[in-house]
């Protein structure tokens, strides 16, 4: 699909370290993006059956998620010896456990009968099974088992775990070398954070569809009105590499002009304790796919992790980590950044379900359609596509 003039003549090659200090220009009309222009020529939107016929879906799961890098949660959520918790999203099947050698992921069934063993968040010596009194080591190793001659030979199933900035993985795919080439990874050190709470949100709709309003920045203006005064839809830059993408959004008007209370209260904090001081970003929406979403914010980084359930049911995790003081003593930086970003999230949920009923009319129908993409605006909806079409074998050639 060839680019538009204007688009062609808005287009530049930059870095983040070059464009950082326009972000906040507040008179800066900007939008900056290095989309490959091959990927421009041949991209497609995907089918309408894409959101809903199984057989799609299940090649997804197979090719795109069981292949993936599975992130799993963050090291801060079990930062001492001794500290669990148990994963919610897995139906408490999961537990990081932080044993004298770090942080294990492991089976939260006991292997004598299958009984939950831990659940919620705490910190204990040794996992103990609540039904018969099997005791496990923090590395999943049984100790005893009541009644028994000798210990059987039961040790909890472990998931060896890989790293990145605090970030753990379990998927065949090495995240590090995933986004070696990531230029954005000094904003995402979690290691620097605490973990403040997770929210596991049930979504009606299609992974992708979720993907797509947070890979586009079209809809921002139309959809967000207390986002779009924090955020400048017009001062923004794209980045891509072969697994990830970021879109940087520069401040709008020095936060000057708040129409949502939400936002008005997270401006008014966060200035209050920088001493009006003004961020260097409005946020960094960045993705490692195909499913974790990485946030930066003002005084907070967020992990964002979609679990397909089915063709039109998706599972959202999403973790709030801030700076220790912030999270500790600064509890109105917290709640105001919070409230802001669920008035956000609610707003985003709106336009997936939208797309959602709208395909769904179309698909039963025995109807497709598919529309041409805004570029730039669009341009990491259009990098997902391509890269879903390249992992399923089904890309178009140029």
């Amino acid at each position: 699909m060839p680019a538009s003039p204007a688009y062609d003549s808005r287009r530049q090659q930059t870095s983040p370290q070059t464009s950082v200090s326009k972000m906040n220009a507040p008179d800066s009309i900007s939008r900056r993006s290095n989309l490959d222009a091959a990927l421009l020529a041949r991209a497609a939107p995907l089918p309408i059956s894409s959101y809903f016929d199984r057989a799609w879906f299940e090649r997804e799961m197979l090719l795109l998620f069981d292949k993936g890098p599975n992130y799993v949660g963050g090291g801060k959520m079990v930062p001492e010896v001794g500290d669990y918790m148990a994963l919610p999203w897995t139906e408490n099947g999961k537990v990081l456990v932080h044993g004298p050698g770090g942080v294990n992921l492991l089976s939260n069934t006991c292997r004598h009968r299958q009984g939950l063993l831990l659940e919620g968040r705490g910190n204990n010596a040794n996992i103990v099974c609540p039904l018969h009194r099997w005791t496990y080591d923090l590395d999943g190793r049984l100790l005893g088992a009541p009644d028994f001659d000798s210990t059987p030979d039961c040790s909890l199933p472990r998931t060896p775990l890989k790293h990145w900035h605090g970030l753990l993985f379990a998927g065949p795919r090495d995240p590090g070398a995933d986004l070696a080439e990531f230029p954005l990874a000094a904003d995402y050190d979690y290691r620097d954070y605490v973990f403040d709470r997770v929210i596991v949100d049930e979504c009606p709709f299609n992974w992708k569809a979720f993907l797509e309003i947070y890979l586009e920045l079209y809809h921002v203006e139309a959809m967000h009105p207390g986002l779009q005064k924090w955020v400048d839809p017009g001062n923004y830059e794209w980045g891509f590499g072969d697994r990830w993408s970021y879109q940087i959004l520069g401040v709008k008007d020095e936060l000057k002009s708040q129409v949502s209370p939400n936002y008005q209260r997270y401006r008014d904090t966060l200035l209050a304790y920088s001493g009006g001081k003004l961020p260097k970003y409005g946020t960094v929406w960045s993705i490692l796919y195909p499913n974790v979403m990485l946030e930066w914010y003002p005084y907070s980084l967020v992990v964002s992790t979609l679990i397909p359930r089915s063709p039109d049911r998706t599972t959202n995790i999403v973790e709030f980590y801030y700076p220790e003081e912030v999270q500790a003593f600064e509890r109105q930086i917290v709640d105001a950044h919070q409230a802001a970003y669920a008035e956000s999230a609610a707003e985003d949920a709106e336009a997936c379900q939208r797309l959602h009923r709208g395909r769904r009319a179309l698909w039963l129908a025995g109807e497709d359609d598919i529309g041409p993409y805004h570029t730039p605006h669009e341009d990491g909806m259009i990098h997902l596509h391509d890269w879903i079409r390249r992992e399923l074998r089904q890309r178009r050639t140029a």
